[in-house]
């Protein structure tokens, strides 16, 4: 137990933090479904791009898969008319897997904040620990959103920077 001085929220304050929790806990739940769904299709993309390279029962289980399911599409999204190329397929599975991961973890960071919330509405005596933790949990999650955003920066940087030398420097 921390040393930290307490305060307890009033009921009107505990019933705004305990709707902002079950806000969190919602949309956490759909960002780690919607981030578990994007590492499938991530894990699909690599099945079907690396499948002649599988072992042959697991090559043969791929194929079956992939027979069945191509019944199932409609002709005008048949996999036939997806280009089976390294640049096309690795360029899916990787932003498949970077969109997965991203979405999981804050969803994963976001239920756990919004668990910390709901426990400032369920108990008394230790609301500032408990928002200390929702906090870190928001920390760890927009921290994240900062590394990202600062990389593609610097990535939109170093790409208009390579546009600008082939255009220029030729």
């Amino acid at each position: 137990m921390s040393t930290a001085p307490q305060y307890e929220f009033t009921n009107e304050q505990n019933a705004e933090i305990g709707n902002l929790a079950g806000k969190m806990r919602f949309v956490g739940f759909f960002s780690v479904a919607f981030g578990v769904l994007a590492l499938l299709i991530c894990l699909m993309s690599v099945l079907y791009l690396f499948s002649d390279q599988l072992p042959k029962g697991f090559r043969d289980k791929v194929k079956d898969y992939y027979a069945k399911a191509k019944d199932k599409v409609p002709e005008e999204i048949s996999l036939e008319k997806i280009p089976k190329s390294n640049d096309f397929l690795t360029g899916v599975a990787v932003f498949a897997g970077v969109t997965g991961l991203i979405f999981f973890l804050q969803g994963i960071w976001t239920r756990s904040a919004g668990g910390s919330f709901q426990k400032i509405v369920d108990t008394k005596g230790d609301d500032v620990n408990h928002l200390m933790s929702a906090i870190g949990s928001l920390r760890a999650m927009y921290g994240q959103v900062y590394l990202l955003l600062m990389a593609a920066l610097l990535g939109d940087l170093l790409a208009v920077g390579l546009t600008v030398y082939h255009y220029f420097g030729h």
